[in-house]
């Protein structure tokens, strides 16, 4: 029997930042463009609300991707990444949002059942690592400091499309995994 842990750690739906240093009391954002690229996946409709909740949806699509092996189901697929990707909003942080879970690809044809595509916008996005620790822990009190820099202005985000990169390390070696976080921002 598979442990439910990992598929909890990958459901939390939570954006992970790490901000860097540049001197006494400032942070750093790092921000970059992002070309548009596609992702294939399961997709749900939740808020950050209900995730914190027994009715969560995202920790069961964590263990539907894992345990039914949809990553080996989508073709065309350019790495051996999982991307989670947030899109939809109906407002902000607070309303509800589409989460889709896959895998970035090379092209959106041949879909298999029960899946769909997403395009991520192309645009300016602040990156944000995490790297190693408790993974739970660890993404709920990133998750918190991101809500932080929204209030008092340092982060203006779109609500268009955000996404999350884990990488293969994160289900095998939690302590040593990385995830990347992309934040739209706006224009």
């Amino acid at each position: 029997m598979k442990s439910a842990l990992p598929a909890f750690l990958f459901g939390c739906a939570f954006l992970i930042i790490c901000l860097m240093p540049v001197a006494a009391g400032e942070m750093n954002l790092v921000k970059l463009h992002v070309e548009p690229f596609t992702v294939v996946g399961i997709e749900a409709r939740t808020s950050n609300a209900r995730e914190t909740t027994t009715d969560a949806v995202i920790p069961k699509m964590w263990a539907r991707l894992t345990n039914e092996n949809l990553l080996g189901e989508i073709p065309k697929r350019v790495d051996a990444n999982v991307v989670a990707v947030y899109s939809d909003y109906e407002s902000d942080k607070d309303g509800p949002y589409s989460y889709l879970l896959g895998a970035k690809v090379s092209s959106a044809k041949d879909i298999p059942s029960g899946m769909i595509s997403r395009k991520v916008v192309s645009g300016t996005y602040a990156m944000f690592t995490a790297k190693g620790g408790p993974p739970p822990q660890m993404i709920v009190d990133l998750w918190k400091r991101i809500w932080s820099l929204e209030k008092p202005g340092s982060l203006h985000r779109a609500y268009q499309t955000d996404f999350e990169v884990y990488t293969g390390a994160f289900a095998n070696d939690p302590a040593n995994a990385q995830v990347d976080v992309y934040i739209g921002l706006q224009k």
